[in-house]
C-alpha cells in the first residue's frame, strides 16, 4: 500500500506549488473548497460526515495564511483539529496545535486516547443515520511521548530501548501504536454494541513509513530501504487492513501494489455514490480486488511525484519515481541520476540495476515523464 495524506478524500494528483528543480503537479489549487471530495460527496447523498484529529492539509489563519479546512470539504464536524501547526510532541493536555480544546477526559489526557473518545462519541451520536468518520491521529509522530503507564510495560522488557529518542525498541512508540491499537478495538466493540458492525466498513492505513534517515530517528523499516521523505520502499510502502462484512473474506492478503489515490474510487464504489462527472480520477477502485484476491486491477503502473527545493531533513531529496509491475525506477533530480530496482527480487532496494539494465532504466524514464507532461508536472 502507498500513500499521501490527502488522498483519502482527494481522487486526483496534488503537489505544492513554488519553484522546484522539479515543477508541482497540476492541480486545482490548495485543496481549494470548490473542489468535489468524498466527503462533499459522500455528505450530499445523506451521510453525515466527521473528522477527529490531524487536518494538516493548510495553511493557518493563525499565521497568516489562507486556511482552507475541513468544514469546506465537506465534514459537517471537525473534533480535535489543529489551528496553529500539527502536534509535534504535543501528546498531553494541553495541545499547542490548538490552545482552544479544554480536557475532557481524567487525569493526565493523553492525545491519542481524546481522539479515540471523540470517534467513539461521534459514532455513538449518528448511529441513526449513514456516517462517514475520518480518524486521523497525530500519533505515530515525533516528538514520542506515550502513555506513563505503557511506556512503564516497555521499558520493562527485555531489549528496551531508553527513553523518548531510543533509536531501537523505543519504549514511547511502543505505547503509542499500543493506544491507537486500542482505540481500533473500542470503535470495532462500539459498533458491535449499536448493531452496525455488519453494515459499516473499516480502512486502516498509513501516511509514510517511519522516521529512519536522520540522527534522531527512532525507528527502522527494515528490510527496507530508507524512511518518510524518500521514494524507497521503507519511505512509501504503508500498512493496509480493509474490514467489509460479508465482502471481504476475513485473513484473506493481497499483494497487488495499490496507492492512497485508489480509496476516493473504492469508497465511491463501496457506498454505491458516483463521483462528479467533471472529476478525472488518477486510481481505480479496489473493489474487485477486496472481494477476490486473484483479481485483476486495469492497470499495472504507480507513479510517485516529489518535488523538493531543498533536502529535507528527514533525507529525502527532489525525485519521482514509477513502478510498472515488480520494476521500480527512481529518478533523482538533484544529480540527474536513476536507480532501477526489481522488487520481487530486491525488495530492500539494495541491488541498484541501472547501468546493468539500460533498456528498462530508458523504458521507466521514458514512460514517467510521459506521465509527468500528461499531469503538468515537466521539468
Amino acid at each position: 500500500m502507498f500513500a499521501y495524506p490527502g488522498d483519502l478524500v482527494n481522487g486526483a494528483i496534488a503537489g505544492p506549488r513554488g519553484h522546484y528543480r522539479l515543477s508541482p503537479a497540476r492541480r486545482i489549487g490548495a485543496f481549494a473548497n470548490h473542489a468535489y471530495y468524498f466527503p462533499r460527496n459522500a455528505a450530499k447523498h445523506g451521510y453525515y460526515t466527521g473528522i477527529v484529529g490531524k487536518w494538516h492539509l493548510t495553511g493557518y489563519a493563525k499565521a497568516g495564511a489562507k486556511e482552507v479546512g475541513p468544514s469546506q470539504h465537506g465534514f459537517n464536524e471537525t473534533i480535535i483539529s489543529e489551528n496553529e501547526g500539527i502536534a509535534w510532541g504535543s501528546y498531553f493536555h494541553p495541545y499547542h496545535f490548538n490552545k482552544e480544546i479544554t480536557q475532557k477526559l481524567p487525569g493526565k489526557e493523553h492525545l491519542v486516547d481524546r481522539t479515540n473518545a471523540e470517534a467513539l462519541d461521534f459514532i455513538q451520536r449518528h448511529k441513526e443515520k449513514p456516517f462517514f468518520l475520518y480518524l486521523s491521529h497525530y500519533a505515530v509522530h515525533t516528538a514520542l511521548a506515550g502513555k506513563d503507564e505503557l511506556v512503564k510495560k516497555y521499558e520493562q522488557k527485555p531489549g528496551s530501548g531508553k527513553g523518548a529518542l531510543a533509536r531501537e525498541n523505543n519504549p514511547h512508540l511502543a505505547a503509542q501504536l499500543e493506544a491507537i491499537d486500542t482505540g481500533v478495538g473500542q470503535i470495532r466493540q462500539k459498533l458491535e454494541e449499536l448493531g452496525l458492525a455488519q453494515n459499516t466498513i473499516l480502512v486502516f492505513t498509513s501516511d509514510n513509513g517511519g522516521e529512519s534517515d536522520w540522527a534522531k530517528a527512532v525507528t527502522t523499516n527494515a528490510p527496507l530501504r530508507g524512511g518518510k521523505s524518500t521514494l524507497y520502499e521503507g519511505g512509501i510502502r504503508v500498512p493496509l487492513l480493509v474490514l467489509w462484512p460479508g465482502k471481504v473474506k476475513g485473513g484473506s492478503r493481497s499483494n497487488v501494489p495499490v496507492i492512497t489515490t485508489d480509496f476516493y474510487p473504492t469508497l465511491l464504489e463501496m457506498a454505491q455514490l458516483k463521483p462528479d462527472p467533471r472529476q478525472v480520477l488518477e486510481g481505480v477502485s479496489l473493489v474487485p480486488l477486496l472481494r477476490g484476491t486473484k483479481a485483476v486491477l486495469p492497470r499495472n503502473t504507480l507513479y510517485w511525484h516529489y518535488p523538493l527545493k531543498a533536502k529535507h531533513f528527514l533525507g529525502g531529496t527532489s525525485a519521482a519515481a514509477i513502478r510498472q509491475n515488480n520494476w521500480k525506477l527512481i529518478q533523482f533530480y538533484d544529480t540527474n541520476q536513476a536507480e532501477l530496482y526489481n522488487l520481487q527480487q530486491d525488495p530492500g532496494e539494495m541491488n541498484n540495476l541501472a547501468t546493468v539494465n539500460p533498456a528498462k532504466t530508458k523504458a521507466l524514464q521514458t514512460q514517467l515523464q510521459q506521465w509527468q507532461q500528461k499531469v503538468g508536472a515537466t521539468k
